[in-house]
């Protein structure tokens, strides 16, 4: 009996430990069944998370000023969204739309997001898209929690008076009231395109003085209360979107399929009406008349632009007038007058930047501009900005925009879209004047200056030396000429080739250029020869600066380097006029040569 008991004992223990086994096996695998979904849940959070940074990515590629401008509207809508009770989805919703709210700008053109100046009521109606087609790309995206309605709100206003759907007060989705007054608040603490950052006091005033028309005035309160923290956890959060490779060259690919554009197309502004006075209609006819008579009298660049000018103010009024001239990737101030001359006269603006080089690269112009966006225009902080408004035309050839022509003043708004047709009417004129103008200019250097050195050529020499000489008669000062010829050359176009030639005859003309005072004059006579004409100098003065050029060798980087023999000629004993001169200092040049031959034979 007490065996069967035990056998009986020990066999519902054997029961019970395979029991409790089961149990503990079904534990552990529900243990880590929740650990998988849990992976799972952070995965799909993560990949979430991946999928915004890269849409915000897109959006930073499209307007670059958007990327420090999304981290910080971030950092303030989460915090302002804890104060509000947002928690879990609707809190992680407003993270999302923080960063993607600005996507819908991939449907609207670059060169209205990244104008310098106020957009036309055209203009405006295409940006006003961008919350719109911003919802229904992130409605695609499926997210956990409700993205899209944040960010097609986010330019509602609470009093009804916003877009796209003019939605009012608790009508708006929180999330969107949150980002709209922060959005706000850091683009005007920012700078802009069309305008300088305010300070941040100043930016978070302006907002309070919108609670309760554009912003839900609880929102504005924990703004208005917690804005300066706010900005110091914008500044120590590190950066986490990382800018595209928008700037690199691509070397491969041969060209389109179709082609390139053989021609340039002109872009034009939209056409305007205007009720113009009869007053206002006879003197645009006149200035007209009077611009297209003196411009067809002058071939002087300076002399065009100037006119120009002049005629000009009698029409659009302006307080500075600046005309700058494509040079390459840059604008270059060709005529400047009025004020802030000095300031105008030493910018540099790169193409595609700031009001004129946008104008430039976009070919449209802009009406009213912020004339404070030029690059280098307030590059001394002290430098107070008086001049408010700026009116801008691009200036167009044959081969594309040439330049760019801006009228400033100092109040604000103070160009009128009259103003803009007659600039427009009369640009075409100007362009044209003034490609002629270059034309003449580059006729008129190549006939005096010597293509390959860049010096004065013999023709300009022979100019020159008979203006020296009569100056030097009237004035009895002496005059020292120099003929320099070139020893050795020959072997290195022998051996190098002329390519190899003539970069040695550059490195000659510049070394003969550092040598000489300001006031000296040094051309190209021809081939390996050069002429250097020295006011001022006797036999006595020049000799140790003679002596030195006689030394002179020029390292090529080739295996042979070149010297220089001189002859010198002085005015007035050893001649009275240039062919006198330039004679006995040639002479005097071969004789040195034949002495410096026999001296390297004799050695």
């Amino acid at each position: 009996m007490v065996t069967d008991m035990a056998i009986t004992h020990w066999q519902g223990s054997i029961v019970l430990l395979a029991v409790i086994y089961l149990i503990y096996r079904s534990y552990r695998v529900y243990l880590a069944r929740l650990e998988a979904e849990k992976r799972h849940v952070e995965s799909i959070a993560g990949l979430h998370m991946r999928t915004i940074e890269a849409l915000a990515l897109a959006i930073e590629a499209k307007d670059h000023t958007t990327q420090e401008h999304l981290r910080r509207v971030r950092i303030y809508a989460v915090e302002v969204g804890k104060e509000l009770g947002l928690a879990g989805q609707e809190l992680e919703a407003l993270n999302a739309a923080a960063l993607l709210h600005d996507i819908g700008k991939l449907a609207v053109p670059e060169h209205i997001i990244s104008k310098p100046g106020r957009l036309t009521p055209e203009e405006f109606e295409k940006m006003k898209i961008h919350p719109l087609v911003g919802a229904e790309i992130l409605e695609r995206v499926s997210f956990p929690y409700p993205v899209a309605p944040i960010v097609r709100a986010h330019h509602e206003r609470w009093d009804g008076g916003g877009y796209p759907c003019g939605l009012r007060g608790e009508e708006i989705p929180l999330g969107a009231r949150i980002l709209s007054a922060v959005d706000c608040l850091d683009a005007l603490a920012s700078d802009r395109q069309y305008r300088r950052a305010l300070e941040l006091d100043e930016a978070m005033d302006r907002v309070v003085a919108l609670a309760g028309k554009a912003f839900d005035p609880r929102v504005v309160h924990i703004l208005k209360q917690r804005y300066v923290e706010l900005e110091k956890m914008a500044q120590a959060t590190p950066k986490t979107i990382h800018k595209l490779s928008t700037d690199v060259r691509i070397e491969r690919g041969a060209g389109p399929d179709a082609g390139y554009q053989t021609s340039a197309q002109t872009v034009t502004v939209n056409e305007y009406d205007f009720l113009c006075s009869i007053a206002a209609a006879r003197q645009e006819v006149q200035l007209l008349f009077e611009l297209v008579q003196d411009l067809g009298n002058s071939l002087s660049l300076d002399e065009t632009l100037s006119v120009v000018a002049a005629r000009l103010k009698k029409i659009v009024p302006y307080d500075s007038i600046a005309i700058y001239m494509r040079m390459g990737a840059k604008l270059i101030p060709q005529y400047v007058n009025g004020e802030d001359f000095g300031l105008f006269s030493s910018l540099e603006i790169p193409v595609g930047q700031g009001l004129s080089g946008w104008v430039a690269q976009n070919r449209k112009p802009i009406l009213n501009g912020n004339p404070s966006v030029e690059p280098g225009y307030l590059s001394n902080p002290a430098k107070v900005s008086t001049l408010q408004s700026a009116l801008a035309v691009p200036l167009e050839g044959l081969n594309g925009v040439m330049g760019v022509m801006v009228l400033y003043r100092a109040e604000s708004d103070a160009f009128s879209r009259d103003h803009l047709r007659i600039l427009q009417a009369i640009s075409s004129k100007v362009s044209l004047a003034v490609e002629n103008a270059l034309i003449f200019r580059q006729v008129e250097d190549s006939a005096t200056i010597d293509y390959l050195s860049g010096l004065p050529n013999a023709r300009s020499l022979f100019l020159r030396l008979d203006s020296e000489v009569a100056r030097c008669r009237r004035s009895g000062e002496p005059l020292c000429v120099v003929v320099c010829d070139l020893d050795g050359f020959k072997q290195i176009n022998d051996r190098f080739g002329h390519l190899e030639g003539n970069k040695v005859l550059r490195l000659v003309s510049d070394d003969l250029r550092t040598r000489c005072r300001e006031y000296d004059y040094v051309a190209r006579m021809g081939g390996d020869e050069f002429v250097l004409l020295l006011p001022g100098s006797d036999r006595k003065s020049i000799q140790g600066r003679i002596a030195e050029m006689r030394r002179l060798t020029v390292a090529t980087g080739l295996s042979t380097d070149v010297s220089m023999s001189l002859g010198e000629a002085y005015y007035p004993e050893d001649g009275s006029d240039a062919e006198e001169l330039l004679a006995k200092a040639d002479k005097r040049m071969y004789k040195a040569k034949q002495l410096r031959k026999q001296f390297k034979v004799a050695v």
